[in-house]
């Protein structure tokens, strides 16, 4: 069995034959041109230290920035749902979805089926309110339907004309609906 040291001398004295063309090659050639290709070999040698080390740790490095500011923005939005799930809980498990705009939630509500027809009018007054009309609806129907747009979208009756139809349970309703605060 060789030692390590020999193992290590036997492998340089093979590599010196291989490189030992080259050598001759570059021994033949012009000191001018011999100082060009010894700065094109540092020249080489930078560029693959470069690639083969650098380039991968700045592109690790740079995924990382990457994944460290995407699971920042999902903490963030982590703790506003937190904040938003505590205020529901304080509010007796309702869920609010006060992004909607008034007009939006009222429409939203009229095609979720709780009323049986959409409004036959809406009229925005302000930002914050909004007038509806509707017609010919059963009062259950206006009801429940009432109770989704304060229960899903925050919105509050700020004031309500019911008058009786002629049909049994049958109503029409004039509302102002403004953003619950």
């Amino acid at each position: 069995m060789t030692s390590l040291r020999e193992r290590y001398d036997q492998q340089l004295q093979e590599l010196g034959r291989q490189l030992a063309p080259l050598r001759t090659r570059f021994e033949a050639l012009q000191p001018r041109e011999q100082l060009f290709m010894g700065a094109a070999g540092v020249v080489v040698g930078l560029a693959l230290i470069y690639l083969a080390l650098w380039q991968p740790f700045a592109s690790m490095r740079e995924r990382r920035a990457h994944e460290l500011d995407t699971a920042r923005a999902l903490a963030s939005r982590i703790e506003v749902i937190g904040v938003q799930a505590q205020q529901t809980r304080s509010a007796g498990g309702v869920v609010l979805d006060s992004s909607v705009s008034l007009l939006s939630a009222v429409d939203r509500a009229a095609k979720d089926g709780t009323l049986s027809k959409a409004p036959s009018r809406m009229q925005p007054d302000g930002d914050n309110q909004v007038r509806v009309w509707i017609e010919d609806v059963s009062f259950d129907s206006l009801l429940h339907w009432m109770d989704a747009l304060q229960g899903r979208y925050g919105l509050r009756i700020d004031g309500a004309a019911i008058e009786r139809r002629p049909a049994t349970g049958t109503v029409n309703a004039r509302l102002s609906l403004v953003r619950g605060t």
